[in-house]
């Protein structure tokens, strides 16, 4: 059995929400926002397994990569610091925003040592530097062990449908960044569904032949045996915006709406997945479909200083 530190609350809710899209569109929301105590989002499950890898081999510091307003790197400090790691984070640029300013705040409030690089020419000889001593996890943690962590999600949406707490979708969407979290559904899932990635990064980072080659990796270290995949994979790269953090009208307009409804998104990952869905629903071709969607951002308010 792989080592495993138990950070997050699982099973995430899933619940049925009205108002967001047409009547002839059926949605379901996964609450990964809620997955951990100390910090939502879709980190919090790969991290339970690459934290428990490097407390396995003995590490005690631990390095990662991210932009300035990577998720991933603050989620990385709040946890690895709860579990007593020294965490160290090279950042690569971003566009600046309120949102991006609060994530590097809080960065620096969780304890974690940042590299800041002007651009991404200055990456290499970063990573180079926070590599040394340190237990390396990739950006996203979306490494095929990091990526465990969704085919656990996959097998828990099974069970809920099995349990009767979710409906079997029609579709899922999701954003589509380091890929971890779309390789893992793609893995684990072993039903008839289309799987819906959104990328928000740039196409040679994220893509289908990526995305199934991790999911692949991931399978072997999970020791799941099928060869082919139950769930049609389908990349969409129209809502990107030409830039990582880049922010489109459209993304804008759909963190907006979901505000409305209670659901808390953000502009980078989860308002571009779901300005996907919200412009789907509107062209009528998921009429009469349910879909399920995740939502992959951070719900625990913090306090930043």
């Amino acid at each position: 059995m792989l080592p495993r530190l138990a950070l997050g609350t699982f099973p995430t809710p899933v619940e049925r929400v009205d108002g967001l899209l047409p009547k002839s569109v059926e949605l379901w929301v996964k609450r990964e926002d809620q997955s951990g105590p100390l910090y939502g989002g879709n980190k919090v499950r790969k991290l339970e397994f690459l934290l428990g890898d490097a407390r396995a081999r003995g590490s005690d510091r631990i390095a990662t990569i991210g932009g300035f307003g990577s998720h991933h790197v603050l989620a990385t400090a709040i946890y690895g610091r709860a579990h007593g790691f020294s965490v160290s984070a090279v950042l690569f640029p971003q566009p600046m925003s309120e949102h991006v300013d609060k994530q590097l705040r809080a960065d620096v409030a969780a304890g974690a040592h940042l590299s800041k690089t002007r651009g991404y020419l200055g990456v290499p000889l970063a990573v180079l530097r926070a590599q040394r001593g340190a237990t390396w996890i990739p950006g996203g943690g979306s490494s095929p062990l990091g990526t465990l962590g969704y085919v656990e999600a996959a097998r828990e949406i099974e069970a809920q449908i099995a349990a009767g707490e979710l409906l079997r979708p029609d579709a899922i969407y999701v954003a589509l960044g380091s890929g971890g979290t779309a390789a893992g559904l793609l893995a684990g899932l072993t039903f008839d569904v289309d799987l819906v990635a959104v990328r928000v990064v740039d196409r040679v980072v994220a893509n289908a032949m990526k995305v199934r080659r991790l999911a692949r990796a991931s399978r072997r270290l999970a020791e799941i045996r099928r060869h082919d995949f139950s769930a049609r994979l389908r990349v969409l790269h129209g809502f990107f915006g030409g830039a990582y953090g880049r922010a489109t009208a459209a993304a804008d307009a759909a963190v907006h709406r979901a505000a409305n409804i209670g659901l808390r998104l953000e502009p980078t990952y989860t308002g571009k997945a779901m300005a996907a869905l919200l412009a789907h629903a509107a062209s009528g071709q998921l009429d009469g479909k349910r879909v399920l969607f995740l939502q992959t951002y951070n719900g625990v308010d913090l306090h930043y200083e």
